[in-house]
């Protein structure tokens, strides 16, 4: 049986805040205003899931640009450790913040 890869986490002292709701159509929303972010999901599990997923395919795609340093010092976040050499199977790990919103009808989002 073939050994499966072992992933590499690269973790960043930071925080995301996430705000969230459920929409009137019964799905969950995730509005991350310091990325500029919004994320929908079926279920609020499939929601944090998304969330983290997103937030490391953004991390790739910065650190693909060279633009990764820049972005983690605007934002006040520290690289914990080193990014490897191998990046397949690499995942940044940034801490997010879910607040679930308090919100009235005219705030809501509609599906």
């Amino acid at each position: 049986m073939p050994k499966e890869p072992t992933t590499t986490i690269v973790r960043i002292e930071g925080m995301v805040e996430c705000k969230t709701h459920r929409a009137r159509g019964g799905n969950w929303i995730a509005i991350c205003d310091p990325l500029k972010l919004t994320l929908q999901a079926d279920s609020w599990a499939n929601l944090m899931e998304d969330i983290a997923l997103t937030l490391d395919a953004i991390l790739k795609d910065l650190l693909g640009n060279n633009e990764l340093p820049k972005f983690m010092k605007d934002h006040g976040w520290k690289l914990l450790g080193s990014i490897p050499k191998r990046r397949e199977n690499m995942r940044f790990d940034l801490p997010f913040y879910p607040i679930k919103k308090v919100h009235d009808s005219q705030t809501s989002l509609s599906q």
